[in-house]
């Protein structure tokens, strides 16, 4: 009896210890398991961080290099209607001078009119190609060029052109106020091509954290997130294109649209003193 009782004791203890000992081990192994899914995981997540991170990197990189070479194409341009078209418009000019004294007094008048074309021709020919001269910008500032540029939409007397400062004027990096200039000429150029405003209104603001640019317009407006998308999904140079020029520069690019009220385009670049520190 006693030893049957002793053989009972010593089952009952040995099954326990099984157990004990098996779930020990589920547990261990649960654990383990566990454990290297969070490492898994873990290392999944920083390599898709780190795609990421290249992905972006790689984007700006080619952006940059899309914008050199775009402002060496826009040089090239430049110097070719500055050497070439300037002179032919000259040579015109040349030829109908000499004409005028030889024709009757009823066709002088078409001459000189025509004259006077050929001048405006060249004086727009050499407005143009300097806001397409990446060195004359640089030469005389992001607010000059600025200035010419509105100036120039101003002369065809389709657009009234409105531009106030604000604080003490102050330059910023010159590779910046490239990128700055040509951000603005796109957002003119929308303006032209599509907004049928009549009026142009720029505010300059020297802040001394920021400087603060707006250009708005009195035109038909539109839907700025459906411009958006279809800048997305076309992957065309629009709104998102310009953000990531903005981005470049560490400026911000917003854009508020109203039917039938206009367009009002900001953009916020830190002051030159904060910029110096930070990268292109």
């Amino acid at each position: 009896m006693l030893f049957n009782k002793l053989l009972m004791q010593t089952s009952a203890y040995a099954t326990s210890l099984t157990i004990i000992i098996s779930t020990a081990t589920v547990l261990g192994l649960s654990f383990a398991i566990i454990y290297f899914l969070f490492i898994y995981q873990r290392k999944r997540f920083r390599h898709q961080q780190e795609l990421m991170e290249l992905r972006e990197t790689f984007n700006q990189t080619l952006l940059q290099s899309k914008l050199a070479i775009q402002e060496q194409t826009l040089d090239h341009i430049s110097k070719e209607l500055h050497a070439n078209f300037s002179h032919l418009v000259s040579l015109i000019n040349i030829n109908l001078s000499e004409i005028l004294p030889q024709i009757s007094a009823n066709q002088r008048e078409n001459i000189i009119e025509t004259k006077s074309l050929a001048k405006q021709l060249m004086s727009e020919l050499k407005a143009l190609s300097a806001n397409l001269n990446t060195d004359h910008i640089i030469h005389i500032g992001f607010i000059k060029a600025l200035d010419n540029e509105l100036s120039r939409l101003s002369k065809t007397r389709k657009y009234e052109t409105v531009v106030t400062r604000a604080g003490e004027e102050y330059r910023m990096l010159p590779e910046h106020e490239i990128i700055l200039f040509r951000l603005c000429q796109e957002v003119l150029n929308n303006v032209v091509k599509y907004s049928k405003a009549s009026r142009i209104s720029t505010l300059l603001s020297f802040l001394p954290d920021r400087f603060s640019l707006t250009i708005a317009d009195n035109g038909s407006g539109f839907n700025v997130q459906e411009a958006l998308q279809q800048s997305g999904d076309k992957q065309s140079t629009g709104l998102l294109n310009m953000r990531k020029r903005a981005a470049l520069i560490n400026a911000e690019f917003n854009i508020v649209s109203t039917f039938g009220e206009g367009t009002v385009v900001t953009i916020d670049i830190p002051h030159p003193e904060i910029l110096k520190s930070l990268p292109i």
